[in-house]
């Protein structure tokens, strides 16, 4: 089953309908190689770069229009190949910070998980790092509340921007995902080794799990088993891909 969504701009720079639907890439454990879960990731046929899509959906101002329809999206897509038996693997649903603070943000994904068997505590939305905060109280306020209601939150691209390291100690996150920064010539660099092995010991004192992004060699997977992180995504791993029944199980 393709599930797609159309979502319609009116700007000179998007004139059409936009069509999309989303690719899964898994995240494993590394320490027992099991599967933990599936980043959901924006696919479409005009769409190049989701990022740059983003930043133009900013600039007409619909940001949150598209953010929106992606998470929902993402969900509705991931629970339709639910196999009926055994407990699913995580989902993990990117969102800007200024999305979770729009008044109908809750509204529509509590709606949404009215209607979908996949639990509210099988699924991660990790906050995009790239958007700058503006109301950090009302963002507490909001994590303090989909955590209450079993969400799981990340704090994606830890690394990538100045302010991410003070974003995963005020918001007090369930999980945080290393930028794929950290694998370049990890297999070289003794700092970055040295860093992997710090923080993921303050953040496992801390409550919260690690997931390092963009292992591609076997080198990179084997120093990140050996620091300790728990878990792991990149193209040796696994490529983005759209999911099948037989991917969703026990």
């Amino acid at each position: 089953m393709k599930i797609v969504t159309k979502l319609q701009f009116s700007s000179l720079q998007i004139s059409e309908s936009l069509s999309f639907s989303h690719v899964f890439q898994p995240i494993f454990s590394l320490q027992d190689d099991k599967l933990y879960g599936y980043e959901s990731l924006l696919r479409g046929k005009n769409i190049q770069n989701p990022e740059v899509l983003f930043a133009l959906a900013e600039q007409q101002d619909k940001l949150y229009d598209l953010d929106i329809s992606s998470v929902l999206q993402s969900i509705i897509t991931f629970d339709a190949h639910l196999l009926t038996s055994g407990q699913a693997p995580y989902l993990s649903v990117n969102v800007f910070p200024s999305s979770l603070l729009k008044p109908s943000f809750l509204w529509m994904l509590e709606g949404l998980m009215r209607k979908v068997n996949l639990p509210s505590n099988r699924i991660m939305l990790e906050l995009n790092e790239a958007e700058t905060v503006q109301d950090l109280t009302g963002l507490q306020e909001m994590v303090h509340y989909l955590k209450s209601a079993g969400f799981i939150i990340a704090l994606d691209d830890l690394g990538k921007g100045y302010s991410s390291l003070r974003m995963a100690l005020e918001l007090q996150p369930d999980a945080i995902k290393l930028d794929r920064y950290f694998c370049i010539d990890l297999e070289h660099s003794l700092k970055k080794q040295r860093f992997l092995d710090w923080i993921v010991s303050y953040f496992k004192e801390e409550g919260i799990s690690v997931t390092l992004e963009g292992i591609e060699t076997h080198s990179q997977l084997d120093i990140a088993r050996q620091v300790g992180v728990p878990y792991g995504q990149g193209y040796i791993l696994g490529r983005p891909q759209p999911l099948i029944k037989s991917h969703i199980m026990k």
